[in-house]
Protein backbone atom coordinates (compact mmCIF):
# COMPACT_ATOMS: atom_id res chain seq x y z
CA UNK A 1 0.00 0.00 0.00
CA UNK A 2 1.20 3.92 -0.28
CA UNK A 3 1.05 5.37 3.23
CA UNK A 4 3.26 7.61 2.19
CA UNK A 5 5.64 5.68 4.12
CA UNK A 6 4.26 5.45 7.58
CA UNK A 7 3.03 2.47 9.28
CA UNK A 8 -0.14 1.00 9.17
CA UNK A 9 -1.30 0.29 12.81
CA UNK A 10 -4.84 -1.20 13.11
CA UNK A 11 -6.70 -3.04 10.54
CA UNK A 12 -10.10 -4.46 10.16
CA UNK A 13 -12.26 -6.20 7.05
CA UNK A 14 -15.42 -4.57 5.71
CA UNK A 15 -16.39 -6.64 2.56
CA UNK A 16 -14.99 -9.40 0.85
CA UNK A 17 -13.39 -6.68 -1.45
CA UNK A 18 -12.61 -3.75 1.06
CA UNK A 19 -10.47 -3.08 4.08
CA UNK A 20 -9.84 -0.10 6.51
CA UNK A 21 -6.64 0.93 7.75
CA UNK A 22 -6.06 3.57 10.05
CA UNK A 23 -2.12 5.16 9.26
CA UNK A 24 -0.68 7.16 12.50
CA UNK A 25 1.68 9.44 11.16
CA UNK A 26 -0.40 10.23 8.53
CA UNK A 27 -3.32 10.82 10.29
CA UNK A 28 -5.50 8.79 7.45
CA UNK A 29 -8.18 6.36 8.12
CA UNK A 30 -8.04 4.50 4.10
CA UNK A 31 -10.63 2.14 2.93
CA UNK A 32 -8.74 -0.10 0.60
CA UNK A 33 -8.85 -2.99 -2.23
CA UNK A 34 -8.09 -6.22 -0.29
CA UNK A 35 -7.41 -7.80 -3.52
CA UNK A 36 -5.11 -4.83 -5.28
CA UNK A 37 -3.83 -3.12 -2.25
CA UNK A 38 -5.17 -0.34 -3.62
CA UNK A 39 -6.65 3.07 -1.83
CA UNK A 40 -10.07 3.11 -2.93
CA UNK A 41 -11.35 5.84 -0.48
CA UNK A 42 -9.00 7.65 2.15
CA UNK A 43 -10.06 11.01 5.09
CA UNK A 44 -8.13 12.43 7.64
CA UNK A 45 -9.83 12.74 11.15
CA UNK A 46 -9.17 14.96 13.75
CA UNK A 47 -5.85 12.97 15.55
CA UNK A 48 -4.13 10.88 14.80
CA UNK A 49 -6.21 7.30 14.08
CA UNK A 50 -4.89 4.37 16.31
CA UNK A 51 -7.54 1.22 16.58
CA UNK A 52 -10.61 0.46 14.60
CA UNK A 53 -13.31 -2.07 14.26
CA UNK A 54 -16.59 -2.39 12.62
CA UNK A 55 -19.65 -1.78 14.40
CA UNK A 56 -21.80 -2.81 11.49
CA UNK A 57 -21.68 -2.55 7.96
CA UNK A 58 -22.25 0.74 7.52
CA UNK A 59 -20.13 2.18 10.45
CA UNK A 60 -16.54 2.23 11.85
CA UNK A 61 -15.53 3.39 15.46
CA UNK A 62 -11.52 4.87 15.51
CA UNK A 63 -9.96 5.53 18.68
CA UNK A 64 -7.41 8.74 18.03
CA UNK A 65 -4.33 9.45 20.36
CA UNK A 66 -5.70 11.48 23.64
CA UNK A 67 -9.10 11.49 24.33
CA UNK A 68 -11.14 10.70 21.36
CA UNK A 69 -13.08 8.58 19.57
CA UNK A 70 -14.56 8.79 16.34
CA UNK A 71 -17.74 7.26 13.63
CA UNK A 72 -16.76 6.75 9.86
CA UNK A 73 -19.27 6.16 7.75
CA UNK A 74 -18.76 3.74 4.78
CA UNK A 75 -20.70 4.30 1.92
CA UNK A 76 -20.30 1.84 -1.09
CA UNK A 77 -16.48 3.54 -1.78
CA UNK A 78 -16.82 6.63 0.51
CA UNK A 79 -15.28 7.01 3.84
CA UNK A 80 -17.49 10.13 5.78
CA UNK A 81 -16.99 11.36 9.41
CA UNK A 82 -20.44 11.08 11.04
CA UNK A 83 -19.49 11.82 14.69
CA UNK A 84 -16.92 12.60 16.90
CA UNK A 85 -16.55 12.25 21.15
CA UNK A 86 -14.80 13.42 23.59
CA UNK A 87 -13.74 10.11 26.56
CA UNK A 88 -12.35 9.42 30.00
CA UNK A 89 -9.03 8.85 29.15
CA UNK A 90 -5.78 8.35 27.25
CA UNK A 91 -7.77 6.21 24.91
CA UNK A 92 -6.35 2.85 22.97
CA UNK A 93 -7.83 -0.03 21.84
CA UNK A 94 -11.41 -0.78 20.51
CA UNK A 95 -14.05 -3.76 20.23
CA UNK A 96 -17.55 -3.92 19.90
CA UNK A 97 -19.96 -5.40 22.25
CA UNK A 98 -23.11 -5.95 19.45
CA UNK A 99 -23.51 -2.42 18.36
CA UNK A 100 -21.71 -0.83 21.83
CA UNK A 101 -18.27 0.09 20.98
CA UNK A 102 -15.64 -1.35 23.66
CA UNK A 103 -12.55 0.92 24.91
CA UNK A 104 -9.48 0.04 26.22
CA UNK A 105 -7.32 3.39 28.21
CA UNK A 106 -3.80 3.00 28.68
CA UNK A 107 -3.82 5.95 31.63
CA UNK A 108 -5.53 4.66 33.44
CA UNK A 109 -5.50 1.09 32.67
CA UNK A 110 -9.13 0.17 31.93
CA UNK A 111 -12.31 -0.70 29.76
CA UNK A 112 -15.54 0.89 29.06
CA UNK A 113 -18.39 -0.05 27.16
CA UNK A 114 -19.93 3.23 25.62
CA UNK A 115 -23.39 3.84 23.50
CA UNK A 116 -23.05 4.90 20.42
CA UNK A 117 -23.67 8.41 20.94
CA UNK A 118 -20.47 7.47 23.30
CA UNK A 119 -21.82 7.57 26.81
CA UNK A 120 -20.71 5.22 29.14
CA UNK A 121 -22.63 2.03 30.23
CA UNK A 122 -20.29 -0.04 31.92
CA UNK A 123 -16.72 0.17 33.30
CA UNK A 124 -13.52 -1.49 33.80
CA UNK A 125 -10.57 -0.43 36.32
CA UNK A 126 -7.68 -1.72 38.29
CA UNK A 127 -8.77 -0.25 41.08
CA UNK A 128 -12.01 -2.01 41.07
CA UNK A 129 -10.88 -4.89 40.32
CA UNK A 130 -8.52 -4.55 43.78
CA UNK A 131 -5.27 -5.67 41.29
CA UNK A 132 -3.49 -4.33 38.33
CA UNK A 133 -5.37 -6.61 35.59
CA UNK A 134 -4.14 -4.44 33.05
CA UNK A 135 -0.87 -2.29 32.33
CA UNK A 136 -0.72 -1.66 28.72
CA UNK A 137 -4.31 -2.98 27.19
CA UNK A 138 -3.82 -2.08 23.23
CA UNK A 139 -6.17 -4.36 21.62
CA UNK A 140 -9.79 -5.74 22.03
CA UNK A 141 -12.08 -8.27 20.33
CA UNK A 142 -15.28 -10.13 21.11
CA UNK A 143 -16.20 -13.64 20.55
CA UNK A 144 -19.41 -14.58 19.24
CA UNK A 145 -20.28 -15.86 22.83
CA UNK A 146 -20.16 -12.42 24.27
CA UNK A 147 -16.45 -12.74 25.74
CA UNK A 148 -13.96 -10.52 25.52
CA UNK A 149 -10.39 -10.63 24.77
CA UNK A 150 -7.79 -8.04 25.71
CA UNK A 151 -4.33 -8.16 24.91
CA UNK A 152 -1.68 -6.67 27.42
CA UNK A 153 1.79 -5.75 25.63
CA UNK A 154 3.65 -5.17 29.30
CA UNK A 155 1.92 -8.18 30.96
CA UNK A 156 2.57 -10.43 28.01
CA UNK A 157 -0.96 -12.09 28.86
CA UNK A 158 -4.59 -12.06 27.48
CA UNK A 159 -7.40 -11.42 29.87
CA UNK A 160 -10.91 -12.89 28.98
CA UNK A 161 -14.17 -10.75 30.46
CA UNK A 162 -17.70 -11.36 30.36
CA UNK A 163 -20.23 -9.22 28.82
CA UNK A 164 -20.43 -7.12 31.95
CA UNK A 165 -16.77 -6.73 32.09
CA UNK A 166 -15.85 -9.51 35.14
CA UNK A 167 -12.57 -10.75 34.97
CA UNK A 168 -13.00 -14.90 33.82
CA UNK A 169 -9.74 -15.96 33.08
CA UNK A 170 -5.90 -14.64 31.88
CA UNK A 171 -4.16 -16.71 29.63
CA UNK A 172 -0.15 -16.91 29.20
CA UNK A 173 2.49 -18.81 27.87
CA UNK A 174 6.23 -18.62 27.30
CA UNK A 175 5.39 -17.82 23.74
CA UNK A 176 2.99 -14.53 24.02
CA UNK A 177 5.36 -12.01 24.49
CA UNK A 178 4.43 -8.44 23.73
CA UNK A 179 1.11 -9.51 22.51
CA UNK A 180 -0.88 -6.75 20.29
CA UNK A 181 -3.54 -7.70 17.65
CA UNK A 182 -6.29 -9.74 18.61
CA UNK A 183 -8.91 -11.14 16.60
CA UNK A 184 -11.88 -13.88 17.70
CA UNK A 185 -12.59 -16.41 14.73
CA UNK A 186 -15.15 -18.43 16.24
CA UNK A 187 -15.92 -18.59 20.24
CA UNK A 188 -12.91 -20.96 20.79
CA UNK A 189 -10.78 -19.86 18.40
CA UNK A 190 -8.64 -16.20 19.34
CA UNK A 191 -5.89 -15.28 16.77
CA UNK A 192 -3.16 -12.92 18.57
CA UNK A 193 0.17 -11.60 17.31
CA UNK A 194 3.22 -12.21 19.56
CA UNK A 195 5.31 -9.25 18.79
CA UNK A 196 8.24 -9.95 20.06
CA UNK A 197 8.16 -13.37 19.56
CA UNK A 198 7.26 -12.91 15.57
CA UNK A 199 4.63 -15.45 15.51
CA UNK A 200 1.33 -15.69 14.79
CA UNK A 201 -0.84 -17.43 18.15
CA UNK A 202 -4.24 -19.58 18.22
CA UNK A 203 -5.25 -19.48 21.80
CA UNK A 204 -8.22 -21.95 22.68
CA UNK A 205 -10.07 -20.39 25.39
CA UNK A 206 -11.97 -23.58 26.59
CA UNK A 207 -8.35 -25.27 27.27
CA UNK A 208 -6.37 -22.33 27.62
CA UNK A 209 -4.15 -23.84 24.92
CA UNK A 210 -1.75 -21.48 22.73
CA UNK A 211 -0.40 -22.90 19.30
CA UNK A 212 1.84 -21.16 17.23
CA UNK A 213 0.44 -21.75 13.88
CA UNK A 214 2.68 -18.79 11.59
CA UNK A 215 5.91 -17.77 12.87
CA UNK A 216 9.57 -16.48 11.21
CA UNK A 217 9.75 -18.99 8.40
CA UNK A 218 6.45 -17.87 7.37
CA UNK A 219 7.21 -14.35 6.69
CA UNK A 220 5.90 -13.25 10.12
CA UNK A 221 8.25 -10.20 11.59
CA UNK A 222 7.44 -8.17 14.64
CA UNK A 223 3.28 -9.02 13.71
CA UNK A 224 1.27 -5.85 15.15
CA UNK A 225 -2.13 -6.06 13.91
CA UNK A 226 -4.37 -8.63 12.20
CA UNK A 227 -7.71 -9.12 10.59
CA UNK A 228 -9.99 -12.46 9.36
CA UNK A 229 -12.36 -12.54 6.45
CA UNK A 230 -13.84 -16.14 7.28
CA UNK A 231 -16.10 -15.89 4.19
CA UNK A 232 -12.55 -15.53 2.09
CA UNK A 233 -11.04 -17.51 4.69
CA UNK A 234 -8.26 -15.12 4.77
CA UNK A 235 -5.68 -13.81 8.01
CA UNK A 236 -4.55 -10.62 7.14
CA UNK A 237 -1.29 -9.71 9.44
CA UNK A 238 -0.10 -6.09 9.60
CA UNK A 239 4.04 -6.05 10.56
CA UNK A 240 5.56 -3.41 13.07
CA UNK A 241 8.11 -3.01 10.57
CA UNK A 242 6.51 -2.90 7.11
CA UNK A 243 5.78 0.54 6.07
CA UNK A 244 2.53 -0.18 4.41
CA UNK A 245 2.67 -3.99 4.36
CA UNK A 246 -0.40 -6.09 4.93
CA UNK A 247 0.60 -9.55 4.29
CA UNK A 248 -1.77 -12.15 3.60
CA UNK A 249 -2.53 -15.65 4.31
CA UNK A 250 -5.05 -17.76 2.75
CA UNK A 251 -6.35 -21.56 3.19
CA UNK A 252 -4.04 -22.69 5.80
CA UNK A 253 -3.75 -26.20 7.25
CA UNK A 254 -5.05 -24.98 10.87
CA UNK A 255 -8.37 -25.05 11.64
CA UNK A 256 -10.02 -21.43 11.43
CA UNK A 257 -13.03 -21.37 10.50
CA UNK A 258 -16.20 -19.30 11.85
CA UNK A 259 -18.93 -21.02 13.87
Amino acid sequence: MDTGGSRIFDITVVSDTRLLVTVWLQSKVMLVDSQTGGTVAQLTPQGHPYRVCMCDNNTAVVTLVGQKVQFININRDSLKISGSFSVNGDVCGVGRSGDRPIVSYLTPPGLEVLSMDCSVIQTFSNNAAGRDVFKSPLFITTSTDGMVYVSDRDTSTITQLDMNLRVTRTYSDPMLQAPHGIISVSADQVLVCSRDNHRILLLCPSTGVITSILGQQDGIEKPRALTYSPSQRKLYVVPDCGEGTIQVFQQMKHLIVAK
